[in-house]
């Protein structure tokens, strides 16, 4: 309890300190005391008090990082940085004036340009700098009735300064979900939903709506999923999302609720139960970057994801020999069947192929809807080269990869051949011509039908 008791003290020396020297004191002359071992106090207990304490030490060593020196010590580093920071500083400023000059030579825009762009033609300063809709901005107010805009929880800055601008204040109708905001990496910007969500009042029929900011109209019923899905899902994050974790308390006015419905049946075959199966795998670091090298996924995490892949194929395996039933809304229930199990991924990219294999394994057909992996796999990228070389034989590259594919089948010592014994200054279209010409070429004398001819 002693030890408890100087923890306290010394974290309210801390958030106590009034100035840098003093919380830098504070921090330097506070320590977490080795736990002591109490043959009184029950296993249980003390291992509930100790890793309370443990994590409380883990935030408090995070946040306390950068109070690593004193106020003197401080100040030189910033005078010592400046003079990089403003180097910096004049380079980026340096390169976005070339990449704009470029763009303009080359007529091009990215979304961000045009974002910028429409707010510039929207907004304007006024004598008191602050920033007032232009004379296009005011027209679009009075030409608009009402504007509607999807997605809202992933809107960014830029984009609510243009649709204010162009707003009456009174015609906008939003929609969206912060909890399936994901794109703060873009920039977006999910506390403009949440500033919303908060002020904005539901009615019910009774209040005078001109007297309010906004109004809160909730769609709280779900058309998708069935109950038990929902209320599996409803279980999990009630537990886990919070406004420190997720922005938003997930209570009750925030469950998914049934809103489909679905034909009953008391047939005991019928898939209607979820489950959760977690897979104890290899240690991980949190740092997502680590999970690649050169490129690739590492070793560890690959093992990782074929453990998992594994554990699917079996799954959907059992599930197809149950013979379970689901409801189909054209002809009711029926067997469960290959085409009514998709697998969801966080992401495709050196994952996909690694369960196609595993599915495979069980003699299962499997389909993986990654356009961009289908593009560039080496059956596709043959045919672009054949369709290249149809319409233009004087490409070298598209040409040596399909006289190296299942369509020529030239070994690279034949296609090495052509090239040296023909003029080098020239496409190799053009010294495939060259070479056949010759009766004497052993490729003619070997395939007398091949594509050479």
């Amino acid at each position: 309890m002693n030890i408890i008791q100087q923890d306290i003290n010394n974290m309210d020396k801390i958030l106590n300190s009034n100035t840098w020297d003093e919380l830098f004191n504070a921090i330097n002359n506070s320590s977490f005391e080795k736990w002591p071992v109490d043959r009184k106090i029950t296993l249980e207990e003390k291992n509930i008090a100790k890793d309370k304490r443990d994590k409380i030490k883990k935030e408090f060593n995070k946040a306390v990082e950068i109070i690593n020196c004193n106020s003197n010590d401080a100040n030189l580093d910033i005078y010592e940085m400046y003079e990089k920071l403003n180097s910096l500083k004049q380079l980026v400023f340096d390169f976005e004036e070339k990449l704009l000059k470029n763009k303009k030579e080359k007529n091009i825009l990215d979304f961000s340009d045009i974002e910028h762009y429409a707010l510039n033609i929207l907004l304007k300063k006024n004598d008191q700098s602050n920033y007032i809709p232009t004379e296009v901005a005011l027209k679009y107010k009075n030409k608009f009735n009402e504007i509607a805009i999807d997605e809202y929880q992933d809107s960014n800055l830029v984009q609510e300064y243009i649709l204010k601008s162009i707003s009456n204040g009174k015609n906008m109708f939003m929609v969206g979900d912060v909890k399936q905001s994901i794109y703060k990496f873009r920039q977006a910007c999910p506390e403009l939903f949440l500033a919303k969500y908060e002020d904005y009042k539901k009615t019910d029929g009774e209040q005078d709506v001109r007297k309010l900011n906004g109004i809160k109209i909730q769609l709280f019923k779900n058309f998708r999923s069935r109950d038990n899905i929902l209320d599996t899902t409803n279980l999990i994050f009630s537990n886990i999302m919070s406004k420190k974790l997720g922005d938003i308390d997930y209570n009750e006015e925030e469950y998914l609720n049934l809103g489909a419905s679905f034909e009953q049946t008391e047939n005991k075959l019928v898939a209607d139960n979820t489950e959760i199966n977690i897979i104890e795998s290899f240690n991980q670091t949190d740092d997502e970057t680590d999970d690649f090298v050169c490129g690739e996924l590492n070793e560890e995490l690959m093992e990782n994801i074929e453990l998992e892949a594994k554990f699917v194929a079996n799954k959907i395996y059992k599930i197809i020999k149950s013979k379970k039933m689901i409801f189909d809304k054209k002809i009711g229930y029926r067997p469960i069947t290959y085409k009514d199990i998709v697998i969801l991924l966080r992401a495709t990219k050196e994952r996909a192929n690694i369960f196609e294999k595993e599915i495979s394994k069980l003699k299962m057909p499997v389909f993986s809807d990654t356009s961009a992996e289908y593009l560039d796999s080496i059956e596709i990228q043959t045919i672009m080269n054949l369709l290249k070389i149809i319409d233009n034989p004087m490409q070298d590259i598209p040409l040596v990869c399909v006289l190296r594919s299942f369509i020529g089948e030239f070994s690279d010592n034949e296609l090495v051949k052509i090239r040296v014994e023909t003029n080098k200054n020239q496409t190799f279209y053009e010294s495939m011509k060259e070479y056949i010409k010759n009766p004497q070429s052993d490729h003619c004398k070997q395939r007398p039908d091949s594509s050479l001819r």
